[in-house]
């Protein structure tokens, strides 16, 4: 009979910048705002590509909102212009790739990575992510730092 650890997430990634890939997005309605909004599904890949993690993420469409998705959009190489109407929807973002920082969050004791914001081409990031994998079960502590130099030409 298959088993398994209740309340045992998988690892996490330490706080830093990585490379993601949009594997998957949905449409869905916010709970509590009731705005739409677009999950995505993040694959985000260590430094030298070796591991990855998947992360879900949401960009919800309200005024307050907009600026999270003109980063994501920026991150992925789409210019953005000031003023314009644009029409967004899931199937826009699947397979679009980029770079991000992550940050590590618990709740409950269950360590995990969130995006902590998305990084656009040519912007500079201070410090590296790096290439081993944290144990679901160790808190992290570490601020995320703003501002590593975005690598070019990587192999995904």
């Amino acid at each position: 009979m298959p088993e398994y650890e209740q309340g045992l997430a998988g690892p996490a990634f330490p706080d830093g910048p990585y490379e993601f890939q949009v594997v998957d997005a949905g449409e869905k309605t916010a709970q509590g705002s009731g705005n739409a909004m677009i999950e995505l599904q993040l694959d985000c890949f260590n430094a030298d590509f070796t591991d990855k993690i998947r992360v879900v993420d949401r960009l919800v469409f309200a005024p307050k909102s907009f600026w999270k998705i003109d980063a994501f959009r920026r991150a992925t190489g789409e210019k953005i212009a000031q003023h314009q109407k644009v029409n967004f929807e899931a199937k826009d973002c699947i397979d679009r790739k980029g770079r991000l920082v992550l940050k590590t969050t618990s709740y409950n004791g269950i360590v995990r990575n969130e995006v902590d914001y998305y990084i656009e081409p040519g912007e500079q990031h201070q410090g590296t992510a790096a290439a081993t994998v944290i144990p679901a079960a160790v808190p992290v502590q570490q601020p995320a730092s703003k501002g590593a130099v975005p690598r070019e030409n990587q192999p995904f």
